[in-house]
């Protein structure tokens, strides 16, 4: 399994950084015999941890150098459907593997962010996550502005679904931030999934008002984690 995606700047927010030990929230690792590594994050903390970022390396030899490090994120505010929230003093898994085929992976975390606001790790860090949340934002400002003007234009289902892809296909080749192609890849691929998949039992398609409805109502709650 492959690191969770990452996630337009409108929304300004304060990152308080290095206000916790930097080895709060620790993480162990246990590989299997291809070297995948499955991840165990524990918050040793006193508040719920939110979301996190951690730095990962892949290895030919345990002892040996690492070929090139790279950044993940798991964050409960801006996926909400794949991470969820880590309790204090517990511990989670998380719902994917890094490394496997020969390559040995190590993982430490970074930085974090938790539900009362405090932080920890290097300033910038703590900021990427915070940015990341931003672009989610106003990426699903953006979806739900753009369906709810579909819905008072009457417009149906192959054409939002036309439009979406569209716009989609336009942002991706921009050249924008890398987290914000991210952010946009997700909230337009679940827009065109949910119009997809809305159906009835019997295989006929849900009336296009009620699914784009329901969409936006999805959209919506996710955007009240972020502005909570």
């Amino acid at each position: 399994m492959k690191v969770i995606p990452t996630l337009l700047l409108a929304v300004v927010w304060a990152a308080a950084a290095d206000q916790h030990p930097p080895d709060l929230v620790t993480c162990s690792l246990t590989h299997d015999q291809t070297g995948a590594a499955t991840i165990k994050v524990h918050n040793g903390g006193s508040a719920v941890l939110t979301g996190f970022s951690f730095i990962y390396t892949v290895h030919r030899d345990p002892a040996g150098p690492a070929y090139g490090a790279s950044m993940g994120y798991f964050d409960a505010l801006t996926d909400p459907d794949r991470a969820q929230q880590l309790a204090p003093g517990q511990d989670l898994v998380l719902p994917f593997r890094i490394g496997g085929n020969g390559m040995y992976a190590k993982v430490t975390i970074a930085a974090g962010l938790f539900a009362d606001g405090t932080s920890f790790g290097e300033t910038a860090t703590v900021q990427k996550i915070l940015n990341r949340r931003n672009f989610m934002l106003v990426s699903l400002n953006k979806s739900i502005n753009e369906l709810t003007q579909a819905l008072k234009a009457k417009s149906g289902r192959d054409q939002i679904m036309v439009e979406f892809q569209v716009a989609l296909g336009r942002e991706m080749g921009a050249g924008l931030d890398q987290d914000l192609n991210g952010c946009i890849q997700t909230v337009r691929g679940l827009v065109i999934g949910m119009l997809r998949a809305s159906r009835n039992p019997d295989g006929t398609p849900i009336p296009i008002d009620s699914t784009v409805q329901s969409i936006v109502e999805t959209l919506q709650s996710r955007r009240a984690l972020l502005k909570n």
